[in-house]
């Protein structure tokens, strides 16, 4: 008998499945354009067929999944023209946040921003010896700065919009970065837009973020993920 999908226990399972499967998807532990067999998740996850489809549900209304009709759910490709998307609309988003957060700004904002900073710059520090878990820490450490900078703007649909994209952008940051030197100017700009908060210069501070946001496009691509994840068709 399927699960009660109103019970606690039920929407603790989807919970479970639904993070599982993000991670996965976001690490690259599935596969790019990928098909998602649920009998072949229940046995990866060890949960049953009715929360795996809740939270693949899910994770297609937050695009990590795509549905099509009488074929099943798959992971969405890579390719350099949807990252370039997720660029463009990434300057639009978060600069368009960051500017509202700095024209409002106040101390609590100044403080977020500036302690957000001071802890990746901690994490960056320890880059290059490639350690898997200093890796994964630079990684919350860099999302927590980019949602800081947003935050200001007291707007829920920016916040919304930033973290889909953000999201969207990791998928393919964690598939790249492990392959390509990822040039010092990055961690710097880090630094300058910490500091342009601070100084109260949005006008600045949103060129150097699209131009920050545009950088890293340009580092991913040079990488060879897009050879070894050709768009499927």
């Amino acid at each position: 008998m399927a699960a009660d999908p109103s019970k606690p226990e039920a929407r603790t399972l989807v919970q479970q499945a639904y993070h599982a499967l993000r991670e996965d998807i976001l690490s690259g532990g599935l596969e790019p354009g990928s098909w998602l067999r649920i009998d072949a998740l229940r046995a990866r996850y060890d949960i049953g067929p009715t929360p795996i489809r809740e939270a693949l549900s899910r994770l297609t209304s937050e695009g990590f999944v795509i549905s099509e009709e009488n074929r099943g759910f798959r992971i969405p490709p890579v390719s350099l023209e949807d990252l370039r998307d997720v660029t463009n609309q990434r300057k639009l988003v978060e600069c368009a946040a960051l500017r509202a957060a700095i024209e409002r700004a106040d101390e609590e904002f100044e403080s977020a921003v500036v302690a957000a900073y001071y802890r990746l710059s901690r994490v960056e520090e320890r880059l290059a010896g490639k350690d898997p878990a200093v890796r994964a820490e630079w990684e919350q450490r860099h999302r927590e700065f980019h949602r800081a900078l947003n935050l200001g703007a007291n707007s829920p649909w920016l916040e919304r919009f930033q973290e889909l994209l953000y999201d969207q952008a990791d998928r393919y940051r964690r598939l790249y970065l492990p392959k390509v030197q990822v040039p010092q100017q990055v961690h710097e700009d880090h630094k300058r837009i910490m500091e342009l908060v601070v100084a109260r210069k949005p006008d600045e501070a949103c060129a150097l973020l699209a131009d920050h946001i545009e950088r890293v496009y340009q580092i991913a691509s040079q990488s060879s993920v897009f050879r070894k994840h050709p768009a499927a068709a």
